[in-house]
């Protein structure tokens, strides 16, 4: 496969959705590039702005805090996986207010309250990297509002 033709589908892999350099590396081996060639087709994709480091941390941390619920300490672990530098993953998560963090933990309290035994909600909400003050929180701040709606 020639860079070009390498480039041409590696645009458009980048347009469908915001991915990793992590990502694009390993799509270039499957692709069969030579390896001499992988550092001018990144440096070509990241100038052409198909690419971004921040950008694809940003977009992946809003996503899991927004559809998944996940809570800070998960999406650092998916973004380590992303090989995604400790520096960027701590500007990224400054941008995070608690609040947001704290209404997830009790939305999904709230959801699997009546579903889950206690220590059940507890397991999944861990799975998702909240910590324990946090699940406690919110379980009691759940328990009193159900109590009280009574």
């Amino acid at each position: 496969m020639t860079t070009s033709e390498a480039l041409q589908k590696l645009r458009r892999y980048c347009t469908y959705q915001e991915r990793s350099p992590f990502e694009v590396y390993r799509k270039l081996g499957l692709l069969g590039l030579h390896k001499d060639r992988h550092e001018e087709v990144m440096a070509s994709l990241m100038e052409e702005n198909f690419l971004d480091e921040y950008r694809f941390a940003e977009a992946y941390c809003q996503g899991k805090l927004n559809q998944k619920y996940w809570a800070p300490y998960r999406i650092s672990i998916g973004l380590r996986e992303h090989r995604i530098p400790k520096v960027t993953i701590d500007r990224i998560f400054n941008k995070i207010p608690q609040k947001r963090v704290e209404e997830n933990a009790l939305y999904l309290t709230n959801r699997w309250f009546s579903s889950k035994t206690k220590e059940q909600l507890k397991a999944a909400m861990q799975r998702r990297g909240y910590s324990f003050e946090m699940i406690n929180m919110a379980y009691q701040r759940v328990e009193e509002e159900r109590k009280s709606s009574f």
